[in-house]
């Protein structure tokens, strides 16, 4: 089978299913990407080297769906759809699970409009397409809430599970850190950038950041800063962060834009903060405690929240934080911060207990994501296998 891996960000999912078929004699595996060099430098690639050609995408391959020289039976993408499909049969592994939505059938209506462009309607059923599903209760979502076709929706799970389930030894991935990745305890902050600042509800950041890395200091603990694009966040916010990384040697910044990968990020550490952002569904495979900042102040109450389009960012206001949330955020897989001082007392707890999330984050997978069983990889392979034969048998 000819493979096209057509992503928006390799990493997570997409990239581990990368792994997995680049192991494959039966697959011949290329992947367009906004910037193949920036990925290369990225510890990852170096650890787990691909031998799948990285294509530089360019906006022929959008309008005209063809890659030189490559024939493609399947093209598989994370959230963006090219203008016109690349192969016969398409296949989407949504970029992650998360809370934040509503993901209903008027907000994905530009999903269903590209999708139908290039492989065929969504909403009824595709022989040229598949959307790839976490569990039973994101099936049911997609196909009631989202619009998509019943039929048109597989279980797979998360593929990167497959990865995060072993533990990488941390020799191999201290090179690319400017600490102690290996004897030291290594906490990763990771939130969505949705909210704007991360305790604006509960503060200001310039104050309850410096309290929450000095506290880490002083539990001898190093902090990978982890956010979404740069180009997401406020100029001035983005320097603060910047300053902060100087002011404090046991911090690392990463932007995504900047570094792509967090798939050794997620390995080194040994505990999560996140305000509800998808990595933390991934993280709950490690077995690690995930300690979540509920991400406002009351979900009642009008907040300001942020999204992403193609004139920019957009801040609106909502009146509910309910409207934003496809899953509660009582609904996790580890500890629940409501007010700062919570956030440090988990803290403390995550890191004096490094089992004190196992089985939360157990109960999670075993309801939400087929309980990162190891199989996923596989399971995304039979169904591809089965939308090519699909489409194919449709004289596509």
């Amino acid at each position: 089978m000819n493979v096209l891996i057509w992503a928006t960000t390799f990493g997570a999912d997409l990239w581990s299913l990368a792994r997995h078929l680049d192991a494959r004699d039966d697959v011949t595996l290329k992947v367009v990407l906004d910037d193949p060099q920036g990925f290369q430098r990225e510890g990852v690639a170096r650890v787990f080297p691909l031998e799948a050609e990285l294509i530089q995408r360019k906006q022929r391959h959008n309008l005209l769906g063809k890659i030189p020289g490559f024939a493609p039976d399947i093209t598989v993408m994370d959230k963006e759809v090219p203008l016109r499909a690349p192969s016969p049969a398409g296949l989407m592994l949504w970029h992650g699970f998360g809370w934040k939505g509503p993901d209903d059938v008027q907000s994905f209506a530009w999903m269903h409009r590209a999708i139908k462009t290039a492989f065929g309607d969504p909403q009824q059923p595709n022989p040229r397409f598949r959307w790839q599903c976490f569990g039973p209760w994101d099936l049911e979502f997609r196909s009631t809430v989202s619009g998509l076709h019943p039929e048109n929706c597989q279980l797979i799970g998360a593929v990167s599970h497959d990865d995060l389930r072993t533990p990488l030894d941390r020799t191999r991935a201290q090179p690319f850190y400017p600490f102690d990745v290996v004897d030291t305890p290594t906490v990763l902050i990771a939130p969505t950038w949705h909210y704007g600042e991360v305790f604006a509800h509960w503060g200001r950041d310039d104050d309850l950041f410096e309290r929450l890395l000095v506290h880490l200091r002083q539990r001898g603990a190093n902090v990978i800063l982890r956010l979404h694009d740069a180009f997401r966040f406020e100029s001035a916010y983005v320097a603060f962060l910047r300053d902060l990384a100087v002011r404090h040697p046991h911090v690392v910044l990463k932007f995504k834009n900047e570094h792509p990968d967090n798939y050794l990020d997620l390995q080194v550490a040994d505990v999560l903060v996140t305000n509800y952002s998808s990595i933390a569904n991934l993280f709950y495979a490690t077995g690690r405690p995930t300690v979540h900042v509920y991400p406002v102040r009351s979900a009642d109450e009008v907040f300001q929240w942020r999204q992403r389009t193609i004139f920019g960012v957009r801040t609106k206001e909502v009146e509910s934080a309910h409207y934003v949330w496809k899953q509660s955020p009582e609904e996790h897989g580890g500890l629940l911060a409501r007010d700062f001082e919570a956030l440090l007392a988990s803290l403390d707890r995550a890191l004096d207990d490094p089992m004190c999330c196992a089985s939360q984050a157990r109960a999670f997978l075993d309801k939400h994501m087929l309980g990162a069983d190891g199989r996923n990889g596989e399971r995304a392979w039979r169904v591809m296998q089965d939308v090519v034969a699909s489409a194919r048998d449709a004289g596509l």
